[in-house]
């Protein structure tokens, strides 16, 4: 019977150790469904081959110098903000350009990286990201994380696959298992993301004069429309930016009728204060915003406030 006892004691004094242990193993292994979503989305890049693309000889040549320059230790890989603020610096003063996209009569994969407006910016910083976190250096390699970001099955099928609506963007994304979105879980407002700008404005865009393609983009509108997220009001931007890291991105929220997004960047902090990292139309250039956030926002009437993406 003592011995029993012994036995007993001794288990009964190793089970905090085993449940400790378990934790912590719970905590280092990723979820098995983050594990799906994160092969999920990369079958998707590799299967987007023989994209059609429409590239100068400059940009391809610029993206391959730029994916021989850069490389992820081993340390520092799965840690893109890091990264992102790196590549995103190399383009400060690079020329604000709107309608790059809209270059050609059919819809192919636009690459330009001389000029850029915020949302390209945006797709561009994490294309090259990504593709330097895969270990990879080509602009094949680009193109198809490019293609990933941009179109709603990774790969241009029309005016109407690209993600038009930056909240869809970033929605789609965070599904797939690329992205979280903080401001779902710090943000403290319901945000209406009723979307019906484009369709309601055809004349702003060359492509919508094909009464087809409005309604294309009517159905996209109503999908997107149904999406639930939160937003951080920009009242609460100084509160809650010790929440925000390095690299993550940020969408303005706009009370513009029928848009959900005016604007997009990458958070950047400088002395310990968030600023925005973007392609401004303040300076007509890539540039970090020279006030702090909260600040830069205080006099837009019509932003509401910020949705905030991390980069898993």
């Amino acid at each position: 019977m003592n011995s029993n006892w012994t036995t007993l004691r001794r288990l009964l004094l190793l089970l905090p150790l085993l449940f400790l242990f378990s934790a912590c193993q719970a905590r280092q292994a990723p979820p098995a469904e983050d594990q799906e979503q994160k092969t999920a989305w990369m079958e998707m890049v590799k299967k987007a081959e023989d994209i059609p693309v429409s590239a100068k000889e400059g940009d391809i040549v610029l993206v391959n110098e730029i994916l021989s320059r850069f490389s992820v230790k081993g340390e520092e890989r799965g840690k893109p903000g890091k990264l992102i603020i790196a590549l995103g610096g190399q383009f400060t003063g690079t020329p604000y350009v709107g309608h790059t996209l809209e270059a050609n009569d059919t819809e192919r994969l636009v690459v330009n990286i001389r000029e850029m407006d915020c949302t390209t910016f945006v797709e561009t910083i994490l294309a090259l990201a990504l593709t330097i976190e895969q270990g990879k250096t080509s602009f094949e390699d680009f193109a198809g994380n490019l293609a990933f970001l941009r179109y709603r099955e990774a790969y241009p099928n029309g005016y109407a696959s690209r993600l038009h609506y930056f909240s869809e963007w970033m929605h789609l994304h965070t599904q797939q298992g690329l992205l979280e979105l903080l401001s779902d879980q710090i943000g403290s407002q319901a945000f209406d993301n009723r979307v019906s700008f484009m369709s309601t404005n055809p004349e702003a865009y060359k492509q919508l004069s094909d009464p087809v393609l409005v309604q294309l983009i009517k159905e996209a509108e109503k999908a997107v429309s149904v999406q639930k997220m939160n937003y951080i009001p920009k009242e609460e931007i100084r509160e809650l930016e010790k929440y925000i890291q390095n690299g993550d991105i940020i969408a303005f929220t706009t009370d513009i009728e029928g848009l959900d997004v005016s604007h997009t960047g990458f958070a950047y902090f400088r002395e310990d204060r968030l600023h925005l990292l973007h392609a401004s139309t303040r300076s007509n250039s890539v540039e970090i915003s020279p006030v702090p956030l909260s600040d830069y926002l205080s006099g837009m009437g019509r932003v509401t406030g910020i949705l905030v993406a991390r980069v898993k």
